[in-house]
């Protein structure tokens, strides 16, 4: 596969980021000054925006709000090269929304969302998309969208695509339990990979037994992503950690995630030699030094750098010691 000529559907979210920052701490039942940023988000449209920065072809499946917010959002995505035909307006709900209300250090106090408007993404959507998507060699799913939406997607509509999920959140990743045996790369958490597997998932005793048996109810490779310590990749019948790898100062953390995950799936587009993980990794690394959910200056030759630079680094630290 090219990613410079292969398409990569991303079926998802698409939400507006508000981000209120509250400079004195949050104080509950009173008035607080904030200063507020707004800038598109979710994680398929995140994981989109990442791609098409890196050079692929990519079309992003969603929904919008026929609104001002909805209208921005738009441009934002085909400004960053997404092919935005696919998605939907709605007039019956506004544009998804999520408004994170932050603690001077940057710790999240309350965050309040706005998703009914996906509900609107259900199975009779999926058949209409089925023949836009056929033409699309690699799916990036995320679960913002219903389970029997899912279901309806790679259980009927998959044909021959490669299909990498993220399951989002705890409460959401419930949504495709019964879809993991379509999936070809999975990115839990640790928290998501204890719901769908029923076991713990805290210590690396717990998440090796985790990630097999995702693997053992049919998901191709696994990919528990463990914040800074990297992440657990279990395929083949073995499972591996690789170290997070260093950023040279963390801004923000927000998009690492999705970011990881555009990596992950650029290399295996690009046939690259280096393990696509790595890749994921080195795009996380490169987004958390930016205010930024996804990082406006990703290219394939930076993340290249950033490997080679850790790698470097370690084979030095290893001949030290």
């Amino acid at each position: 596969m090219n990613p410079t000529t292969e398409t990569v559907a991303c079926i998802g979210g698409i939400v507006l980021d508000r981000k209120a920052r509250v400079p004195g701490g949050a104080r509950p039942g009173t008035s607080n000054p904030v200063s507020v940023t707004t800038a598109t988000g979710g994680v398929a449209s995140n994981i989109a925006r990442n791609l098409a920065h890196l050079g692929c072809r990519v079309s992003l499946f969603s929904i919008l709000g026929d609104d001002d917010s909805g209208s921005t959002v738009l441009r934002d995505l085909e400004n960053s090269g997404v092919d935005a035909t696919a998605i939907m307006r709605s007039r019956h709900h506004p544009t998804a929304s999520y408004t994170a209300v932050l603690e001077p250090t940057g710790e999240l106090f309350i965050g309040l969302a706005d998703m009914d408007i996906f509900e609107d993404l259900d199975s009779a959507w999926a058949d209409r998309m089925a023949q836009r998507l056929a033409e699309c060699s690699v799916w990036v799913v995320d679960t913002n969208l219903p389970g029997r939406t899912i279901e309806r997607l790679l259980l009927t509509h998959k044909g021959r695509a490669s299909v990498l999920a993220d399951p989002i959140s705890i409460v959401k990743s419930e949504r495709i339990r019964s879809s993991l045996a379509a999936v070809d790369v999975l990115f839990p958490n640790r928290k998501e990979a204890a719901v769908l597997t029923g076991l713990p998932a805290e210590t690396p005793e717990e998440i090796a037994k985790a990630a097999a048996e995702l693997r053992r109810v049919g998901v191709g490779t696994v990919v528990v992503t463990l914040g800074g310590d990297g992440v657990y990749l279990h395929s083949a019948g073995h499972g591996r950690l690789l170290r997070a790898i260093p950023a040279k100062k963390v801004l923000d953390v927000t998009g690492a995630g999705d970011a990881l995950v555009a990596g992950y799936a650029y290399a295996m587009l690009a046939g690259s030699e280096h393990d696509p993980a790595l890749f994921g990794l080195a795009a996380a690394s490169l987004t958390v030094e930016t205010e930024d959910s996804v990082a406006p200056d990703l290219t394939p030759t930076r993340i290249l750098e950033r490997i080679r630079s850790a790698t470097a680094a370690r084979q030095a630290h290893e001949s030290i010691s």
